[in-house]
């Protein structure tokens, strides 16, 4: 459904991006931030399911600011490559690069983020530094940057099963951002993701459907 295209970041930076565009006239676009896997086939599935649900879509590599051109799989060595590019990588620069996929599809109306894992903090960071509109799922650095205030609406979802992101993160989030609204699955940490052993079909639905109705709230 997608296809690939080049963004120029506001420093000069180049990256690819993966676009989806709806059949009809669209009703917003979504910004989708990635896990740690690059945009590889399941992000390229989410974008294209937003796209069915009427939004341009668009997802910025932003791992082309280490390596360009990063897919990899949800195994050990996935996991391994995935975890080093984010220690290097830092979010100045992708925070750049969701900025610059947002102006490149401006045109469709208003822009939305969405993220997972990794990129659910990004999505976070997107609402507290660019004012983008954002759902975050499961970001396990959210809990870090608690501190920044939100310039636009947040919605974020987190698996009560997560081995990596303690139930104590998100209350303190919750704490500190009454407002947000949270979401709390009976799931575990990528349960939205259908390539990983720890997909839940029930919570991924459910998600998606209080997401969509948080963009359309907004449109």
């Amino acid at each position: 459904m997608g296809e690939m295209l080049q963004l120029t970041a506001e420093d000069g930076h180049t990256l690819g991006a993966y676009r989806a565009d709806p059949s009809g006239k669209p009703k917003g676009a979504v910004v989708v931030m990635q896990e740690i896997f690059g945009v590889n086939n399941h992000i390229r599935s989410v974008c294209d399911g937003y796209a069915q649900e009427g939004f341009v879509t668009i997802a910025p590599a932003v791992f082309d600011r280490v390596e360009k051109n990063v897919e990899l799989g949800y195994d050990e060595d996935g996991f391994g490559k995935g975890r080093a590019i984010v220690g290097e990588l830092g979010f100045d620069g992708p925070i750049k690069d969701v900025a610059a996929a947002r102006v490149a599809v401006a045109g469709a109306g208003t822009v939305f983020g969405v993220g997972y894992c990794w990129g659910g903090t990004l999505a976070w960071l997107a609402a507290t530094r660019l004012g983008i509109p954002s759902a975050g799922y499961y970001g396990g650095r959210t809990a870090a940057m608690k501190d920044e205030v939100p310039k636009a609406p947040v919605m974020l979802h987190f698996g009560e099963h997560d081995h990596a992101i303690p139930m104590s993160d998100v209350e303190a989030i919750g704490t500190l951002h009454p407002y947000v609204p949270i979401h709390v699955y009976d799931a575990g940490h990528g349960f939205n993701c259908d390539e990983r052993d720890s997909w839940d079909e029930t919570a991924a639905k459910l998600a998606l459907k209080r997401t969509l109705a948080f963009f359309d709230a907004l449109i």
